[in-house]
């Protein structure tokens, strides 16, 4: 039988526990991001504090939160991450894009 040296064959339990602060931290940076473009454009913040919960919640499912599976492969719940990620970047990226030129925050000096 051989051994292995992955610490996630080794300690399952705090492979988890690292993933869980991984996407709490992720959550907390959104959150954060959010405060930072708020100062600059007020809507683009607003919708980025906004949807700080469902990356949070993303995250819970994405290591089998409550009811889930923990571990297990879910293709339909991994699909359901997947989009929900892409929709929340998409929609960040277009705040931003109508929100450029209209802003009271930094402007590039001319020169």
């Amino acid at each position: 039988m051989t051994s292995s040296n992955d610490p996630e064959d080794v300690d399952p339990v705090s492979s988890r526990a690292r993933t869980k602060l991984a996407w709490t931290r992720a959550a907390i940076a959104f959150a954060a991001l959010g405060v930072a473009v708020l100062k600059t454009n007020v809507a683009a913040g607003l919708t980025v504090i906004a949807l700080t919960p469902l990356v949070w919640h993303i995250g819970r499912l994405s290591q089998g939160g409550p009811g889930g599976a923990g571990g297990k492969s879910r293709p339909r719940q991994l699909l359901l991450i997947s989009v929900a990620v892409a929709a929340v970047a998409v929609t960040v990226l277009v705040l931003v894009i109508l929100g450029h030129g209209r802003s009271s925050g930094f402007h590039p000096p001319r020169g």
